[in-house]
């Protein structure tokens, strides 16, 4: 018998992500701050939670997707929070982008404190991965937590694979954020050459898409770049907080990035223009461009 599913967080990728386990024939039990968010899924047959000690209290697997670290440790630790209502044999799959020593904190305290498994199981794919189940997992934790993730993990992505211990799915997720961003900020400058030099934007993405410069970040977001489309599929600012646990590791290695320091500054400049009307998607670095934010160097 599939085992009861608990999911906490229902943001842009939570919330599809849960979907996706409802279709897959999941009991599933759902927790969001924002209570708004959980009437779509409770008319789909999710039992919506009060709190997260209530998910717990239901369910022997539960999922989280959070925005940061502290979000984490509140869910997990804090008032109201699962270690409350922890069943025998849990299994906690955190699919938020948090930083590689946190996730190694919580599954450390979970397994010594609580005898609970935990994965740290961030993914890559975006909204659309998350919304057509193609989200790439990439999951740190004990080979048995893992195949016992399996089916959730089957339920909600494409590929998941195995990068190691706890916190090694954070570092292989850190990995994914610095390329992607590197490629979004290439897709961003080649579209605003081609549009100064006068070329067809839809003729030059046709092209340069079936050559070398083809890439996941061309077919994704650069039709929404070209229809106006700057909403997030993901957050600008979770962006920045990815390239800033990204480089803190780095210092630590004492590997320089200076790309990635280049592109933390960028997305912070972005972000500081965000506004609460008009939140931006991690495409949206063209507007320092339009808007005349950006300095030439040397």
């Amino acid at each position: 018998m599939a085992e009861r599913i608990g999911f906490i967080g229902l943001g842009i990728m939570g919330g599809a992500m849960a979907e996706n386990l409802l279709r897959a024939g999941f009991e599933l039990f759902v927790h969001n701050r924002t209570a708004g968010k959980t009437s779509h899924l409770e008319s789909e047959g999710a039992v919506v939670c009060d709190s997260p000690a209530a998910v717990a209290a239901e369910a022997q697997v539960v999922c989280l997707c959070l925005s940061n670290d502290s979000a984490v440790r509140s869910v997990i630790f804090g008032d109201g929070g699962i270690v409350q209502n922890l069943r025998y044999g849990s299994l906690i799959i955190d699919f938020s982008t948090i930083s590689p020593g946190a996730a190694r904190e919580f599954g450390s305290e979970l397994s010594k404190s609580y005898k609970t498994a935990f994965i740290d199981a961030p993914v890559s794919g975006g909204d659309i991965g998350a919304k057509n189940a193609t989200l790439s997992i990439m999951a740190g934790g004990a080979s048995d937590d893992f195949e016992r993730a399996k089916a959730v993990f089957e339920a909600v992505g494409r590929k998941a694979t195995l990068t190691g211990p706890v916190g090694s799915g954070q570092l292989t997720k850190a990995v994914n954020q610095l390329v992607v961003a590197i490629t979004v900020a290439a897709m961003t400058e080649g579209l605003m050459f081609a549009d100064k030099a006068g070329l067809n934007l839809e003729t030059t993405l046709e092209v340069i898409s079936s050559g070398a410069a083809g890439s996941w970040t061309l077919d994704n977001y650069a039709p929404r770049v070209l229809a106006g489309d700057l909403k997030p599929g993901f957050h600008a600012r979770n962006m920045l907080k990815d390239l800033r646990i990204a480089i803190r590791e780095a210092d630590d290695l004492g590997l320089p990035l200076p790309v990635s320091d280049l592109l933390k500054s960028l997305y912070t400049g972005l972000c500081a223009h965000e506004r609460p009307d008009f939140e931006l998607g991690n495409h949206a670095l063209i507007e320092l461009y339009r808007n005349g934010l950006m300095t030439k160097s040397n």
